[in-house]
């Protein structure tokens, strides 16, 4: 759980005024030779680049590991003095979060997830992300899809900033759901997957420039496409639904559709490449923190503990946790019902305060109580005719604010759970803080053994025992998911 002063919302009204404030131009793109009209200038991109970048690093928290951050930058600035673009100001960080992602700002800011790293296996292939990313500052696809955004939601932008600035979130929501998104799904998604088309080829020849084989790039999009295998075989495996987006409303090409064009895109190059610098990447990762962070929060079993926080919560059997900036939910895995947790940091012990700021009820009753020997505040009532069931609890300099949640049709039947989970928050002692610990990266040699994958698995099993399927989980990690073998002694990532 990250808690920060600003929220989602906040990047993006940041990235839009940014741009607006510059002012408009034509420019030469420097990819296509064509001219771009309507486009900030290349140092007003800069400048909106740089706005953006400070927003991100208050969601996104640079990983801190100095060696890393380094190894990481110098692969980054080789690839840049060989782009289209090699005179910008680039900058590549690794941030702390577990995400499957990496992604660029106009400007020439690269940010690439720990969470990836840990499941690429060689310089090449952190190559291959960061020339992608690269490629969309390269032909401009952030300053380019701001112009567009502007040219198609111009008026819902608009209007979510006055209703923002007004203080109206509630009016902001609504504008931004039922706006802007009906014309943006028809213009610009189909020109973001465009976009992702061109950053695979950029990726590709920036790949070829600094002599690594572009072929690299199928195995990256592989790492994708075996990771929403294991997303799906993971869901149902709890009977959820998979979540899969329609093809059609991605913002990226199917991962399917994306191994097709870089084959063909590969193919292009033909030639003798340098060594993929397996090792190198390898020793690099060595010790990095997998999964969650102590900064953060993890999750170990049915618990939540965040260290710096000092609080721990449980969540009943079937019910899963998801930790996301400035809120932790509690969600029940058929999805019936749920606990959002969200601090406030202006109340300062005055409950009331907090149900106002956070809640805004129209109308409801408070009761005055304690949790675990915390000073505590039931609350019943309503907003616009929806109830509201919420708890306020004092720990240390914070009051958290939870929201019990219930489907109608649940008829109440996880009442009981929800209650249990808000009765459940206390402090953490000695021994939770040991549990709080979080799990690192480890690079070892395959056992020579009968049944190497199977030995692996039990002592990750033994370690990190929260994990589902630890022979899944690590086949995941070494790229051989879900079927795949690895020869005897060759070094291979574990969890410990």
């Amino acid at each position: 759980m990250r808690w920060t002063k600003n929220g989602l919302a906040r990047l993006t009204l940041g990235l839009s005024l940014g741009v607006a404030i510059g002012g408009c131009a034509s420019s030469v793109n420097p990819v296509s030779g064509r001219v771009d009209r309507g486009l900030v200038s290349e140092d007003q991109e800069i400048r909106s680049g740089q706005l953006i970048d400070q927003e991100v690093r208050k969601e996104y928290t640079p990983y801190k590991n100095a060696a890393l951050q380094a190894y990481i930058n110098a692969i980054g600035q080789r690839l840049a003095a060989h782009s289209h673009r090699a005179s910008l100001p680039w900058k590549f960080t690794v941030v702390d979060s577990p995400e499957i992602n990496a992604f660029a700002v106009q400007g020439g800011f690269i940010y690439v997830t720990r969470g990836l790293l840990a499941y690429l296996d060689s310089e090449a292939e952190l190559a291959g992300v960061l020339g992608h990313e690269i490629g969309h500052v390269t032909a401009r696809h952030g300053a380019r899809a701001e112009r567009d955004q502007k040219a198609v939601a111009g008026a819902a932008m608009l209007g979510t900033i006055i209703a923002a600035a007004a203080g109206y979130q509630r009016t902001a929501e609504l504008i931004n759901q039922y706006g802007a998104p009906v014309a943006q799904a028809s213009f610009l998604l189909p020109r973001s997957r465009e976009h992702e088309l061109q950053a695979d080829q950029l990726g590709a020849e920036y790949l070829q420039r600094v002599n690594f084989d572009p072929n690299v790039m199928i195995r990256v999009i592989g790492v994708l496409r075996a990771q929403e295998l294991f997303a799906r075989d993971e869901a149902r495996a709890i009977g959820r639904d998979s979540g899969e987006t329609p093809n059609w409303l991605r913002t990226h090409p199917s991962n399917d559709q994306r191994l097709e064009d870089i084959k063909r895109i590969a193919e292009q190059y033909t030639g003798k490449y340098q060594d993929e610098g397996r090792a190198r990447y390898l020793q690099a990762i060595n010790g990095m923190t997998f999964g969650d962070s102590r900064d953060h929060g993890v999750t170990r079993g049915q618990s939540f503990y965040h260290e710096p926080l000092g609080f721990t919560l449980r969540a009943p059997a079937n019910w899963q946790f998801q930790n996301a900036p400035e809120e932790l939910g509690v969600v029940a895995n058929d999805m019936s019902a749920a606990v959002s947790m969200r601090p406030s940091r202006l109340s300062h012990g005055d409950h009331n305060t907090a149900i106002r700021n956070l809640l805004v009820p129209d109308q409801g009753r408070a009761e005055a109580t304690t949790i675990n020997g915390l000073r505590a505040t039931n609350f019943i009532g309503s907003k616009q005719g929806r109830g509201i069931d919420a708890t306020v609890v004092t720990l240390g300099n914070l009051d958290y604010v939870f929201v019990k949640m219930q489907k109608a049709d649940a008829r109440g039947s996880q009442t009981s759970a929800l209650r249990d989970i808000v009765g459940s928050f206390r402090a953490m002692t000695a021994a939770d803080r040991e549990n709080a610990k979080p799990y690192v990266l480890r690079t070892v040699a395959l056992p020579k053994s009968n049944a190497p994958w199977a030995d692996l698995a039990r002592d990750v099993a033994r370690i990190a025992p929260q994990l589902r399927n630890p022979d899944s989980q690590l086949r995941l990690l070494n790229q051989v998911y879900p079927q795949g073998t690895i020869a005897a002694g060759q070094l291979v990532k574990v969890i410990q």
